[in-house]
């Protein structure tokens, strides 16, 4: 099976030369295998096929792949290969739908200084729901760790879809079974959905710090630097929105100080900006509550 190019990562000439003739290669041997009648070697095939298809970005031909192979793994009763089948599927159709590259795209526009936003994803509802019954498929042959994965995946795909309560209660389930499991990155990968995808905790302040916060330290105790500053970050933005200044103005620093760490100049120069704002801001309310103090000051005088 060839390697799995990761997504969004440019292609060369000559790797695109190299897997069409891969293609060109396992579909002779496909051929082969069905007149042979070697169904487990023609299934391995069609995965080799449609992995191939994915590193080309041919999603659509890639899912015709794994629904050969689905094909065969149910005639041979593996479950496994189906659970696998069912997953490819399915985040075949979420890449389609422009589900998994939204939250990447939300990062990299936060990443390069906050004011850029973020390149505009095309939601299209119906791969999206296609997604959502092949993830639940998945989840149904799975195990503990296939649960998980799919329900996180169910769960950014309801977000797209503006389904707040079916995205939250997703992404609580794969926290459950991260608990389950003993896994501090499931853990990282559950908070961090509930915190940063459209769910039922924006309009609730404080469950929305709680998770952020439990979310910084599950980063910190991974070494995830870049994730605890954009953390860190909107603990801040939260607290400024709260009317809470002077939190707000810690946890800027605390992001601009490991930001600054890590050498990650972007995020330093956004949080230096937003830090600037707050203090601006709380000076404005000392400067304030000076000038009210004062005025009371001279009427009681007066009087």
């Amino acid at each position: 099976t060839p390697a799995r190019r990761p997504e969004g990562e440019p292609i060369r000439t000559e790797d695109k030369t190299q897997a069409m003739r891969k293609i060109q290669d396992l579909e002779l041997l496909v051929f082969a295998c069905r007149r042979a009648g070697k169904l487990r070697e023609e299934g391995r095939a069609h995965f080799s096929l449609a992995v191939l298809r994915d590193n080309l970005g041919q999603y659509q031909k890639a899912i015709d792949c794994y629904n050969e192979f689905l094909r065969i793994c149910k005639e041979c009763s593996d479950s496994q290969g189906c659970a696998l089948a069912f997953h490819s599927i399915a985040v075949n159709y979420q890449l389609l739908g422009g589900g998994l590259s939204q939250r990447d795209a939300a990062r990299d526009s936060g990443k390069d200084g906050g004011d850029k936003p973020a390149p505009e994803v095309v939601i299209k509802p119906d791969f999206l729901r296609k997604a959502i019954h092949y993830h639940n498929r998945h989840r149904e042959n799975s195990d503990a760790v296939g649960k998980f994965v799919a329900h996180l995946n169910m769960g950014l795909a309801y977000a797209l879809l503006g389904e707040r309560e079916s995205a939250t209660v997703n992404h609580q389930y794969a926290l459950r079974y991260a608990l389950q499991l003993h896994s501090l990155e499931g853990q990282s990968l559950a908070i961090g959905s509930l915190s940063f995808s459209a769910g039922m905790y924006e309009n609730d302040p404080e469950k929305m710090r709680a998770l952020i916060e439990r979310y910084v330290e599950l980063c910190g105790a991974l070494k995830q630097s870049r994730n605890q500053v954009s953390a860190l970050k909107r603990l801040g933005i939260i607290a400024s929105e709260s009317g809470n200044t002077e939190e707000s103005i810690n946890y800027f620093q605390q992001a601009i100080d490991r930001a600054r760490a890590q050498g990650d100049r972007e995020a330093e120069k956004d949080c230096s900006v937003r830090l600037g704002i707050a203090a601006g801001q709380a000076r404005m309310a000392d400067h304030l509550s000076s000038v009210l103090e004062q005025s009371v000051l001279r009427g009681g005088g007066a009087g």
